[in-house]
């Protein structure tokens, strides 16, 4: 099962999403898309990094990495799995960080 594009778009649609999966009786491979909108803002990141606009590249990382934030605060009411998630979505936002400290190549984009 291919879940993406507005069906992950908002924590009540991933609900959604749970009890469409829970009601399976065979075993079953659940894929996620990307939330909506990281695709575009990770190409964004990606075009200002190459043009030298760290700044601006900053400022959609943290812009992104509140949006995820926000989604998991609503998604997730079960304090453990929050904490967890938080600290999943931490690790990741780092890379692109650390991605703003490095110089620019064509393998990095």
């Amino acid at each position: 099962m291919k879940f993406g594009g507005t069906s992950v778009g908002k924590p009540e649609r991933m609900h959604h999403i749970v009890s469409l999966v829970s009601k399976e009786t065979e075993p079953a491979i659940v894929v996620l898309s990307a939330l909506s909108g990281t695709t575009n803002a990770l190409v964004e990141i990606g075009n200002f990094i190459s043009k030298g606009d760290r700044a601006s590249a900053k400022q959609t990382i943290e812009k992104l990495e509140a949006h995820y934030q926000s989604f998991i605060r609503e998604l997730l009411k079960d304090e453990g799995a929050y904490t967890k998630a938080k600290s999943i979505i931490a690790e990741h936002f780092e890379f692109l960080y650390i991605i703003l400290k490095i110089s620019f190549s064509e393998a990095l984009n």
